[in-house]
Order: structure tokens, then C-alpha cells, then sequence
């Protein structure tokens, strides 16, 4: 409604507002009525007669006719407004909600801030605004943070929106506008507002006519304008509009003249016909809806548009083409090509995520191409959220994994742009480089030959290209190194093991000897040797060459050469270090070896009590002797038991059938509570430990608060299924309290459970994991995904690929949390091979996004 009509329900309305900010109750009003009733110009009114005290107040209008046609738009003017000198502007939408949420919620005058006042006029007419009020902005105002929203409709309608924003429909003030008769409006403003008086013609009949009056002068260039301009997401200047229809903006603009009075009631302009747009979004709406014949050509002309300006930039590598519509195409094309189809055609979401259209020339450049993204993503991620898409659901994956990489490649620039527009400073290319292996490497590992070899040649032929360079975090370059050299055999193996060795040495905490072990096993012979005989040089020569050794004997696949040089190595040291060194060594020595080294670990941890040097790591060499020892070893640990050895020697006493002298254990040794719980769960599950089971049921019933008893499942699930009872230990998951503790202890009891109830326990985690609102159990959930359904798969795909990080870029899209080496598992639930190849082929993305980083002067 135009600003210089304001009748009495407008005054009433306007009275009903300021009422309720002087009595500082309610922390929302919602305004709502019929379409054109004037609730914008009240609330623009209310705003304008604030006085200038220390308040904050941030008006934002939604809508096309304002530009701001999506929620990302209202909630990037919202932070513009929150922070005039200093607006988030390229922040994509969880970094802008966060940063909203977060001030919205703590603003209070008591901390010396001022009082905040948020207007949002017609979110209903945003095109994408969530319908889940967890996403809301403004669901926790903080003390001195209000809010006045105005929505069309009835009470009805306006408590969804209430509730679809958070805002509470018991504690909101509710102001109704009835509207206006024509009776009422004064003449200069009647041909204008007259669609909108409750006795008045409506929008469809008004629009109606001043279409019909222009093809009765024959006006149809000015009808297929308006046409034009309705389907547009933002304002057109007439010379845009012309450049789309194919028109002389000249003869345009005279006719617009010629015809004034007939397209006065529904268009509204600005000086020489710019930011053409209509004077109400119920007006745009029914001139689309009123339309529908020529709709095809309207919405082809702007698809047309868009795919050349796509193409000329392509062509032009990445410079911005001149020509008219092509700043408004820049922001809206792929919301056009979004539009024209249900499902955006691979060849234009490919064009979207190019780098050539998708590197940013400005901060506000960049913040589009984000929102842009996120949209796509939206539309892309859509057929994966369908119920019964069935074997369907694999086809979008590609996608997917492309508009992912661009989003990272993205957040990646954002954190290396330089001041204002200075554009994007060094950009650090390593690690997105290592993840791209990484993620590679992991679609490889859950391939079955020869798609598996297929995908390990890219990340072998990737890293051949760019391992050697890698310069980050010495530690995770070395281990990508390694997972390269696991895929690869010959002169490759042994080259990435060197790589990986070298990279260690630049870690200033010093080199991370397990690795080398793990090295040794890709090189020659008498290399290999010379590097483990350096490991175990290095490790005795640390003050705790015990621990240092037992380091080396955890290293993932050692064989039993490095595990005799371990065993002599450590039968050279003090008691208290043998002890220590040979721990997590005897399970991994050989046949007569491994005797030797439990008589020897016996020894050691019997003489390392009275030991003056490393002190032994009691519940460690506990838990790795136990196994080994009779009844007349253990009474004599038992004799002088030490702090942290009751658990292990219970659970060994209980596998010999001595449960009384178990039971004595955990109770004398171990205490109450969890520590109590673990060890007879465990003792009551070995064969011989059935009469524990009573005791051990009665522990973990009597486990307080709830996630204790759940974490305990969680770490131990099959002994819990074997003692509990599956329906039991379920029950004690579910009631874990924290969504993590739920999904963590329905994940394990799901992998540890009989495998006809792995489906149904699956399903329990995702659902467990939908109603934890967090993605804290996202990596204990991937661990079902073998036995999820395809829909849950799919879900848990679309929701988490790049999103479940905090912070997005490339290299958390590739292998961070929620990235495609995470969530490698759900490819190949929803689609086996085909789709793990094809996820790897759209990964080619990544490398393009790196190339462009690295014309840029970024490093590695």
C-alpha cells in the first residue's frame, strides 16, 4: 500500500502497535490482514515515529518488489542492519543464522547494549522461507530484543507463521487489519488502491483489465513486459527487461508513457523507468497467475539469458561479459534455471559449480554465488529427501558431491579475502589437495574390484602430481601419504612412503615414529630395516622409552619382523619400561615369541612396583596380560593389587569360571558406579561368567544420570546384548538423555547385534540422530550404514555432505566432518559401485576449483 492513504483500521492497527511496545511485554506482534489492507505502511509508520533514544531498530521488507525474494536476502539485511560498519555479508546461511541467533538472543540493556527492535514485513512473500521453526532466527529473544512481523492472511494463517518463525503463538500480541472501502480512500490514491478495498475488484480482476486494456490499444510488447518483470525475482530497470524481451528500450519507454494510466494501478517504477516491479506481490501474483499462456515463452527467454551469460563467461575465462541484464543475471540465473524444471539439468548445475561462473569479483559477488549455491543445493539434495525414490536415489549423488565442492571452495575463499574487495589473498591449497586424495582413497575402499582399482589410479595419479609438495599438518599429510601408498603397489608404494616419512620430520613435536613402521612396510627390504632400527633408536632414547616403544607397538599392521625387533629392543630396559613396551607388543608376536614376551611383561609388571624410573602403566599391562595368565598369576597380582588392575583381573577370573573371586574384584578394586558396572558387564559375558549376570544387570540398572548407563553400551555392546538382552540394552540407549549418547549406543548395539535386527536398529539411530537437532553422532552413525534403508541413506547424505561442519570449505567438503571421505559408506549403500565411481568422477570438480585457486598465487 502507497504511504499517503492511512484509514481508520490503519490507525487502529497503528495505536494497537504502539500500545504493545509501551507495554513491554510481548516479545513479538504479528500483524496480519488481507493483502494490500496497508500493514507495510503501518508498520513503516510505527518505525518513523520512534524518537532517536538509544535504541537499535532494523527494518527489513521481504519480497520481489524489494529485492530481497529469498530468506537469505531478509536475513543478509537483517545483519546489515545489526551491523552497519561491519555486515557479514558473504557469510552463507548457518554462518548467518548463527551470528543472528546469537545476537538476538543475548541482547539485554542490563549488559550495557542497546534494545533492539526487529521489523519484518511479508516473510510470506520470500519464495524459500523454511517451514521448520528450528531454523527460525528469532526463536529466543533475548531481554531486550523484540520483534514486530506483518504476514497476509487471516488469525488462522498468521499463527503458522508465528509458529513457523518461532515466535510463540501464546505469548505473541496479535494486531488484525480489517481493511478499507472504497468509500474511504481519497481520490488521488483510488486507481491505485482500489484492488485492495474490501468492496474493490481484487487483484485478479485488476490485473485483468489492465492487461485486456492494453492489448485493446495494442499494446502487447507492454503486456509481455509486465509479463516480464512478474516473473523476475527483483526489480528490472527497463533497459534489462528490454535487453530479455529482445525490444528497443526506447520504443518501450515511450509506450510506457503512451499507456501510463492503464499500467499505473499495478506497476510501480522508479526515475526513467528503473527498478520496474509491481505495487504489491498479491498484484505479481496474479498477473503470473492471470498469464499462463505466454508463461512458457516468459520463463524460456529467461532461461535463454542465463545459459548465454553462463557460456559467455565460460568462453571469456571467468571475466565478467558486458551487456544489459547481464548484472541481473549474474545474481538471479541459476534461480531461473532452478525454476524452469523440477530437477535443474545436469549441464546448467555443472555450469553453476564452474569455477568460470562461480569465482567471485567482489564480497558481494561472493555472498550471491553462495546464497545461489545454497539454493541449488537445495534443488539438487530434493529427489534424495523423497519417500520411495527407491534405486533412483543414487542417480543425484554427482550432483550433489558438485554443488558441495563448490560451496566449500567458497568458504575457502571467504577465509582468505582480503579487505573489502581486494578479493582473495593466498589461498592455501594443501589440505583441500590432501583431502581430494583422502576422499578419493576412501570411494576406493568401499568399491569391489575393478571399480576399487579405478578410483585408486585418480588419487594414486593425484598424489603422484601434488604429495610431494604437501606443506600443512605434518601428521595428517603423512598419513594420506600412507593410505595412498596402501592403494598402490611397486616404485608408487615405496615413493609415498618416503613422502610420508619425510613429512613427519617437519613436525616440530618431533616425528611421529608408529608411522614410520607403517612406512617400512611399502619399502625395500634393507631400507625398511634401517628405518625401523631408527624408530626404535629414537624411542629408547626418550625419557619414557617404555612408552615410547609401546607407541611403536600399536602401529596398525605390524608384522612380525617389527615385532621381534620390538621384543628385544624392550628386553633391554628397566622393568618399569619392559613392562610398559611389552604391553600392546604380545598379542602381535609369534608363536614362541609371544610366550616369552608374556613371561616377561609377568615379570616386568610384578618388578616394576618397587622400580625406581618409568612407572608402569598398571590398567594398560593389565589389560593386555590378563588374558594370558592362570588362577596362581592372578592371586599373585592380587596379593599387592595396584590402582587400575581390579577391571582386567575380574573379567580374567570370570573366563575361568571364579566368579565369587570376581565379583570380590570389582567391588574391593573397582568401586561403584561405572567402574563397577564395565568390568562385571564384561566378566558376566565371557563363558564361564553366567552367575555374574544378575550382578552385573543390577549395576547398570542402578547407573545415574541416564547417558552413563548408555555410554556404557555404547563402549561395550556386545557384551550388553549378551547380558542385558538386546530389547534391554535398546531401551537403556534410548534413554541416553544427549542426542549423542542415543546414537552412539544404538550405532554399536547396531553393528554388534544379530544381523536380521541390524535394520531395524539402524533406523532407530537415524531417527534418534533427526531428533537430536546436532551432528555430534554423525561419524558413530555412518558406522550403519550398511544396513540403513535407502531413504534414511539418502537423508542422512543430503543433510550432512559439507553442511555438518561449522566452518565449510573445500577441504572439510572432502574430508572434514561430514565430508565425502566421512560419508564414502552412504555412497555405497545407495548405489554400490556405479555410484562410488560416479561420485569419484564429479571430484574432478575439486580439482578444478584447486587450479584456479592456484592461478591466483595461492600455495600449497
Amino acid at each position: 500500500m502507497d504511504h499517503g492513504f492511512f484509514g481508520r483500521s490503519q490507525s487502529a492497527a497503528f495505536d494497537a502497535i504502539c500500545a504493545w511496545h509501551r507495554e513491554d511485554r510481548a516479545g513479538a506482534c504479528v500483524v496480519y490482514g488481507p493483502a494490500g489492507a496497508g500493514k507495510g505502511t503501518v508498520i513503516d509508520r510505527f518505525f518513523g515515529s520512534l524518537d532517536g533514544s538509544g535504541a537499535q531498530r532494523v527494518l527489513v521488507r521481504a519480497g520481489r518488489g524489494s529485492g530481497a525474494p529469498f530468506e537469505h536476502d531478509v536475513l543478509a539485511r537483517l545483519a546489515a542492519g545489526l551491523w552497519p560498519d561491519d555486515a557479514p555479508h558473504a557469510e552463507d546461511r548457518q554462518g548467518l543464522c548463527e551470528l543472528l541467533v546469537n545476537e538476538v538472543a543475548s541482547r539485554d540493556v542490563e549488559q550495557g547494549e542497546p534494545a533492539l527492535l526487529i521489523g519484518l514485513v511479508g516473510p510470506d512473500a520470500c519464495a524459500d522461507w523454511p517451514e521448520d521453526r528450528a531454523l527460525s532466527v528469532l526463536g529466543e529473544l533475548g531481554p531486550s530484543a523484540r520483534v514486530l512481523v506483518s504476514v497476509t492472511g487471516p488469525r488462522e494463517a498468521a499463527e503458522r507463521w508465528a509458529e513457523r518463525l518461532a515466535l510463540g503463538t501464546d505469548s505473541a500480541a496479535w494486531v488484525p487489519l480489517s481493511g478499507f472501502r472504497l468509500d474511504e480512500i481519497d481520490a488521488p490514491w483510488r486507481d491505485r488502491l482500489a484492488w485492495a478495498a474490501i468492496d474493490g475488484p481484487g487483484p485478479r480482476a485488476t490485473v485483468e483489465a489492465a492487461a485486456g486494456a492494453l492489448r485493446e490499444r495494442g499494446a502487447a510488447r507492454l503486456e509481455a513486459l509486465l509479463s516480464t518483470v512478474a516473473r523476475a525475482f527483483a526489480p528490472l530497470d527497463l533497459g534489462d527487461a528490454a535487453a530479455l524481451l529482445g525490444a528497443d528500450e526506447a520504443e518501450l519507454a515511450a509506450a510506457l508513457g503512451e499507456h501510463r494510466a492503464v499500467i499505473d494501478p499495478v506497476l510501480a517504477w522508479g526515475e526513467r523507468w528503473s527498478a520496474l516491479r509491481f505495487r504489491h506481490e498479491a498484484l505479481r501474483a496474479a498477473w503470473v497467475a492471470a498469464s499462463q499462456d505466454g508463461a512458457a515463452l516468459c520463463e524460456r527467454r529467461f532461461v535463454e539469458a542465463a545459459r548465454a551469460l553462463l557460456g559467455a563467461r565460460a568462453r571469456a575465462g571467468g571475466r565478467p561479459p558486458e551487456g544489459r541484464a547481464a548484472a541481473y543475471l549474474r545474481r538471479y540465473a541459476g534461480d531461473h534455471l532452478r525454476a524452469s524444471s523440477p530437477r535443474v539439468p545436469h549441464a546448467d548445475l555443472v555450469a553453476l559449480c564452474d569455477p568460470r561462473w562461480a569465482w567471485p569479483s567482489s564480497l558481494e559477488d561472493l555472498a550471491a554465488r553462495r546464497a545461489e549455491l545454497r539454493r541449488l543445493r537445495r534443488s539438487a539434495a530434493a529427489p534424495l529427501e523423497v519417500s520411495g525414490a527407491g534405486d533412483a536415489l543414487a542417480a543425484p549423488v554427482p550432483d550433489l558431491v558438485r554443488v558441495a565442492l563448490a560451496q566449500g571452495a567458497l568458504g575457502t575463499l571467504l577465509r582468505a579475502w582480503g579487505p573489502g574487495d581486494a578479493g582473495p589473498g593466498d589461498v592455501a591449497r594443501g589440505d583441500a589437495e590432501r583431502a581430494l586424495a583422502v576422499a578419493l582413497l576412501a570411494l576406493s575402499a568401499h568399491a569391489s574390484e575393478p571399480s576399487r582399482e579405478e578410483i585408486a589410479a585418480k588419487a594414486r595419479a593425484f598424489v603422484r602430481q601434488r604429495g610431494a609438495a604437501w606443506r600443512n599438518e605434518p601428521w595428517r599429510d603423512a598419513q594420506a601419504l600412507l593410505a595412498a601408498a596402501r592403494a598402490s603397489s611397486d616404485d608408487d608404494a615405496a615413493t609415498f612412503a618416503r613422502w610420508a616419512v619425510s613429512a613427519t620430520s617437519r613436525d616440530e613435536q618431533g616425528p611421529s615414529l608408529p608411522l614410520w613402521l607403517t612406512a617400512a612396510r611399502y619399502l625395500p627390504p634393507s631400507e625398511a630395516e634401517a628405518l625401523v632400527a631408527e624408530a626404535i633408536e629414537r624411542a629408547r632414547s626418550t625419557p619414557r622409552p617404555g612408552h615410547a616403544l609401546a607407541q611403536l607397538a600399536a602401529a596398525p599392521g605390524l608384522d612380525a619382523g617389527q615385532a621381534r625387533s620390538l621384543l628385544r629392543a624392550a628386553m633391554a630396559l628397566p622393568s618399569g619400561s619392559r613392562a610398559n613396551a611389552l604391553a600392546p607388543l604380545v598379542r602381535a608376536l609369534p608363536g614362541d615369541e609371544r610366550d616369552r614376551g608374556v613371561s616377561a611383561l609377568f615379570g616386568a609388571f610384578v618388578d616394576g612396583a618397587s622400580a625406581v624410573g618409568e612407572p608402569v602403566d598398571y590398567p594398560s599391562c593389565t589389560e593386555a596380560l590378563a588374558p594370558f595368565l592362570g588362577l596362581p598369576e592372578l592371586l599373585k597380582l592380587l596379593d599387592d593389587p595396584m590402582t587400575g588392575m581390579g577391571a582386567a583381573l575380574a573379567v580374567r577370573l570370570a573366563e575361568l569360571g571364579e566368579t565369587a573371586r570376581a565379583l570380590d574384584v570389582v567391588e574391593q578394586l573397582c568401586g561403584g558406579g561405572v567402574h563397577g558396572a564395565s568390568p562385571l558387564l564384561r566378566a558376566a559375558a565371557t563363558e564361564r561368567g553366567r552367575p555374574l549376570t544378575g550382578a552385573a544387570r543390577e549395576a547398570v540398572a542402578s547407573l545415574r544420570p541416564a547417558w552413563v548407563a548408555a555410554a556404557l553400551v555404547a563402549d561395550h555392546a556386545a557384551p550388553a546384548i549378551e547380558v542385558l538382552g538386546l530389547d534391554a540394552a535398546i531401551e537403556i540407549a534410548e534413554r541416553g538423555g544427549s542426542g549423542h549418547a542415543v546414537v552412539a549406543a544404538l550405532a554399536a548395539l547396531c553393528c554388534a547385534a544379530p544381523a536380521p535386527s541390524r535394520p531395524s536398529l539402524a533406523a532407530r539411530a537415524v531417527a534418534a540422530y533427526r531428533d537430536s537437532g546436532d551432528t555430534d553422532g554423525l561419524e558413530s552413525l555412518i558406522r550403519c550404514a550398511a544396513w540403513m534403508s535407502l531413504h534414511d541413506a539418502a537423508w542422512l547424505l543430503a543433510r550432512s555432505l559439507g553442511d555438518a561442519a561449522g566452518s565449510v570449505t573445500l577441504a572439510s567438503t572432502l574430508g572434514g566432518w561430514g565430508g565425502v571421505e566421512m560419508l564414502a559408506p552412504l555412497v555405497a549403500r545407495l548405489g554400490g559401485d556405479g555410484a562410488l565411481v560416479a561420485a569419484a568422477d564429479a571430484l574432478r570438480e575439486a580439482n578444478e576449483w584447486l587450479a584456479w585457486m592456484e592461478s591466483t598465487g595461492g600455495r600449497s
